[in-house]
């Protein structure tokens, strides 16, 4: 009996965990995505457009906005902080164990390298020149147009936790109002939670990013799709498909997180494959997948929709010199 019990178990392998490894793809992708920001912040380092810009005048900003920038600055630290050690630290602490949230979180650190991706066809995103920084690296990523300006503040206390926050501390979280979700109503589809959540995403990064905004002017979005900015033609216009594809981003996060829950191994969709692999290499091939898997979201579901809606767009904000780079000139 044991020995048939053992030939069956082993006969129904193939069809319970499938041969394909996603994994090794999502890997090789983060293998790629690394070589090029560590080519990328190298060539910035070693540039002229390294170093903080000078903060340009005629104009003066608020002190209570920047009272609120600096306070915008030691939040969102503090935010990573946070998500540090309650996703990478404490579980590491209690069980010796590399989890996925701290590897996604680790995948949204070299996401923030594409950020400035934003300004590499066109000066599309203006960040505030107060804001603590050491220049941008723009003109160091693949695909730069040389007469777009590359000597500006690109913000590194709230620029790169947002990178964070919205992305693996979001899916975090949703994944945990999914859990009691799905508690407390079970005849609810994956789907129909996946939306309630998009909603409240939606929601949330609406309020933050216009709170941020109005009392900070940490930064602006220079040129948008007018039909879909509200407040067009002003500092504080805001795009909307700007809110939607964070929530986007937001869902890829959370369902990759959530996914581990209803596998029996307890791998997400990001690591399915991992078991086959030699133990001494997975969790290389699970950090490399992490990277990957946020390189495509960050990539796909922003930063390319991003630039293109809005290097088609008319609506130009009106601009301080302090949010304006040298060399910026707008219709």
């Amino acid at each position: 009996m044991a020995q048939l019990t053992a030939l069956g178990t082993d006969a129904a392998a193939p069809t319970t965990r499938p041969a394909s490894k996603p994994v090794l793809m999502w890997a090789a992708i983060g293998v790629v995505w690394t070589i090029v920001s560590i080519v990328t912040l190298y060539g910035w380092v070693t540039g002229d457009d390294f170093g903080a810009p000078e903060v340009r005048g005629p104009d003066q900003m608020d002190a209570g906005k920047l009272i609120g920038l600096r306070i915008v600055e030691v939040i969102s630290t503090g935010v990573l902080a946070i998500a540090v050690y309650f996703l990478a630290w404490k579980p590491w602490r209690r069980d010796k164990k590399v989890t996925l949230d701290a590897l996604l979180l680790l995948g949204g650190i070299t996401g923030f390298v594409m950020d400035c991706w934003l300004n590499t066809q066109s000066f599309l995103f203006a960040f505030n020149s107060h804001s603590v920084n050491l220049g941008a690296w723009s003109s160091s990523l693949p695909f730069h147009n040389d007469a777009v300006p590359s000597h500006y503040a690109e913000s590194l206390l709230w620029g790169l936790p947002m990178y964070i926050y919205f992305c693996a501390a979001l899916g975090f979280v949703n994944t945990m109002a999914a859990r009691r979700i799905r508690a407390r109503w079970p005849g609810l589809s994956t789907q129909s939670i996946l939306a309630i959540l998009f909603v409240g995403d939606l929601v949330f990064d609406f309020v933050v990013e216009n709170v941020i905004i109005r009392t900070t002017e940490a930064y602006s979005f220079v040129q948008t799709s007018g039909p879909l900015t509200l407040w067009d033609g002003e500092q504080h216009q805001f795009p909307l498909y700007e809110t939607f594809l964070v929530a986007c981003v937001a869902m890829c996060f959370t369902y990759a997180r959530w996914s581990a829950d209803w596998d029996a191994d307890g791998l997400s969709v990001i690591e399915r494959g991992v078991l086959t692999i030699p133990s001494s290499y997975r969790l290389a091939v699970r950090t490399f997948a992490a990277i990957g898997f946020c390189a495509v979201v960050l990539m796909m579901c922003y930063h390319l929709p991003f630039n293109w809606i809005s290097l088609t767009g008319d609506s130009f904000a009106d601009l301080p010199s302090y949010l304006a780079p040298a060399g910026l000139t707008l219709p």
